[in-house]
């Protein structure tokens, strides 16, 4: 039987679980899980403990899985959790 639902591919599954797979990367998430609103990377950064250069190391990661959308204006770069995405992995993850 064919899925109806939207889901993801297996490469995109290990392209976001890896994504996750790191502790640092995680706490990013789990920071911007919280918020409703964009964060700058100064505040994501300080409220994960780490320095906008190691931020920006994890950056590519995290927008490259999907999971966090990532817009810069000026020279201020602003982060959201893309709720969809994370919700789509959970989903199926469930089956």
């Amino acid at each position: 039987m064919a899925r109806t639902r939207a889901s993801l591919t297996p490469e995109q599954r290990a392209i976001a679980f890896k994504a996750l797979g790191e502790s640092t990367r995680l706490r990013i998430v789990d920071f911007l899980r919280g918020r409703e609103e964009e964060a700058t990377g100064t505040e994501v950064a300080a409220e994960t403990d780490i320095s906008l250069a190691l931020l920006c190391h994890h950056a590519d990661a995290l927008v490259e899985s999907g999971l966090v959308i990532k817009r810069k204006e000026g020279q201020t770069s602003y982060w959201r959790i893309n709720r969809e995405a994370l919700e789509l992995l959970v989903r199926d993850l469930e089956g």
